[in-house]
């Protein structure tokens, strides 16, 4: 039996770079084992099944299935919720809040207020958001010789006693 995952087992799962690339990887290809996510992220395998144990004790993977391949047996995984998967890797919860008037006016800023446990999910999502924009900034400097100029993007977050939080970008 999978357990629930508590809001620390998220915020852990989101702790490490390569953790997140296996979750990326869990949601497009559904059901996978370490074997593959190795192969697909160029990962050591005992790396990869490291992070997916880990995963898995805290509830956020779970075992799917297994099948026997050349005289041993692999360990299928899949998401445990698929959905906060979704919205804590691809920040899909903050999209939402920005309405549609504000998207057509180019506007992308968000105010909230938010309790404890929204805070304490908006600290993930900002570190995987913030950790994403630092990898597209080395690939854009890698590239810098074809691609012509760069262009600096900041990105604020600004927290107000009271609860009140603001992102921008």
């Amino acid at each position: 039996m999978t357990r629930r995952p508590s809001e620390d087992d998220w915020l852990r799962a989101v702790g490490h770079p390569y953790r997140v690339e296996i979750l990326r990887h869990f949601l497009t290809t559904g059901t996978a084992t370490p074997t593959d996510i190795a192969a697909a992220l160029r990962l050591a395998l005992n790396t990869v099944s490291h992070h997916v144990h880990a995963l898995r004790e805290r509830g956020i993977v779970r075992l799917a299935g297994r099948t026997q391949r050349r005289g041993a047996v692999t360990h299928h995984y899949q998401l445990t919720d698929r959905d906060r998967v979704a919205a804590i890797v691809w920040g899909t919860r903050a999209e939402l809040l920005v309405t549609d008037f504000e998207r057509q006016n180019g506007r992308g800023d968000v105010t909230v207020r938010l309790d404890a446990g929204a805070l304490a999910e908006l600290h993930a999502l900002t570190a995987v958001y913030i950790a994403r924009i630092g990898e597209l900034g080395l690939q854009a400097r890698e590239r810098r010789g074809r691609a012509g100029a760069l262009t600096r993007v900041a990105v604020l977050l600004a927290m107000e006693p009271g609860g009140k939080t603001t992102i921008s970008s």
